[in-house]
């Protein structure tokens, strides 16, 4: 059978599946078991199909160690714009990597999938298991974009393990797409708290990598925040991605609406910000503004949407937070990054457009400075949009992907108008 999905010209196809052997040559008939070997078959551009069914990755799969980390699959063959590097998912089936039996004797990082490369694309496979074996303030990450430029992350599952879903700290105009991270806990590290199990987290340090787009993305039952942009120098864009239960411990049941259990700060978007410190010395020059639009928060531990003593204003339109613990929207900015300035002050250029809040748990929208900011529709203004005619359901927002990845459009009368 051949597969075309992300191969085009003359670029190499090797298969793996779960009874194959690395000593075989990866044709379709005689596949390799292990991704590192696949890998070592491929040049850049060449594509690895992957079978259906459980892929149980250990020590002995690691491929780079760097800087405390251990990448497990470090993917460091470029493609081009015509014909990128890829590990897809065979049609029709879904394969899972299992990480759970890594150790290294508890002195590294892990990196399960490490973006190294531009123009790779990843598509139609779960991740789970990844786990944390060091004490501390420490992290692992199911996807590490550390380098990689052009890169497309597609229909990715990133589930029931210790570990960051999506982690960027380089690399521009990636495309994070129809995404799910969810039931992820760190209940080692540092106690229950769980406090740095993001589901998606962009941490740009560089203002150049800009262009990074999550759409269609989902994080629930993360024990931190849904999505998180906190020093991130760059401006990122959330397009149609869901945030909900987030800052909770995940529940034996998917479906579970009563049982709660706190972890860490549970925010669904926080978008922005530099800290708390004394100085905000890393703060670039221009801060960023980021784009958050047709988003859903519902019921985060802490804000739906939180601008995280941003230092400048986002850009937030036709979004919806519903029961959020605290506020719905909470906009509130650090004064500057000089010296002495570290406290909060109500927001600053912000762009609230068409946004409709329901049923917060302390207040619709606080932290605003209303003279310095601009807002237009909203439902907490009036004669803005009614917030009444906007009802969302917890079977919406767990609806199962289609076969391509995409979800089920949620029918709101909010965004069909604009």
């Amino acid at each position: 059978m051949l597969f075309i999905a992300c191969a085009t010209g003359f670029a190499k196809v090797v298969y793996l599946a779960p009874n194959g052997s690395d000593g075989a040559d990866g044709t379709i008939g005689h596949p390799f078991a292990t991704l590192p070997a696949a890998y070592k078959a491929i040049g850049g551009g060449d594509t690895i199909c992957v079978r259906g069914g459980v892929y149980r990755v250990d020590d002995n799969q690691v491929m780079k160690k760097d800087k405390g980390y251990a990448y497990v699959f470090a993917l460091e063959k470029a493609g081009t714009a015509k014909r990128r590097t890829c590990i897809m998912g065979y049609p029709g089936e879904r394969p899972v990597f299992d990480f759970s039996a890594l150790m290294l004797d508890g002195k590294w990082r892990f990196g399960a999938f490490y973006l190294g490369a531009d123009y790779l694309h990843l598509k139609n496979f779960d991740i789970v298991g990844v786990p944390v074996r060091m004490k501390g303030h420490t992290q692992s990450e199911c996807v590490s974009a550390k380098k990689g430029s052009h890169c497309i992350v597609e229909n990715l599952a990133m589930h029931d393990g210790m570990a960051i879903g999506y982690y960027q700290t380089a690399g521009a105009d990636n495309l994070i797409l129809n995404c799910d991270a969810y039931n992820n806990y760190d209940d080692y590290s540092e106690g229950s708290y769980g406090g740095n199990v993001d589901g998606f987290g962009c941490h740009i340090r560089n203002k150049k990598d800009g262009g990074n787009v999550f759409r269609g993305c989902r994080a629930w039952r993360n024990s931190d925040d849904g999505f998180d942009l906190i020093n991130c120098d760059t401006p990122a864009e959330f397009d149609h991605c869901y945030a909900f239960y987030n800052g909770f411990q995940p529940a034996e049941n998917p479906t579970d609406t009563v049982t709660f259990l706190n972890a860490g700060d549970g925010n669904g978007f926080k978008a922005g910000g530099w800290g708390m410190s004394p100085t905000a010395t890393k703060c670039p020059a221009v801060c960023p503004s980021h784009y958050i639009h047709h988003c859903i928060a519902y019921l985060n531990k802490a804000n739906g949407v939180y601008s995280n003593h941003h230092l400048g204003g986002n850009r937030w339109e036709y979004n919806v937070s519903i029961r959020n613990k605290r506020d719905n929207y909470n906009m509130v900015n650090r004064l500057s990054s000089l010296a002495g300035d570290n406290y909060d002050i109500d927001g600053y250029g912000h762009v609230l457009k068409n946004n409709v809040s329901k049923e917060p748990g302390k207040l619709h929208i606080s932290n605003v400075n209303w003279v310095d900011s601009k807002l237009e529709g909203n439902s907490f203004e009036p004669g803005g949009v009614d917030a009444k005619s906007v009802f969302i359901t917890q079977a919406e927002l767990l609806a199962p992907r289609d076969k391509d990845g995409n979800l089920k459009p949620i029918e709101l009368n909010l965004w069909k108008q604009q």
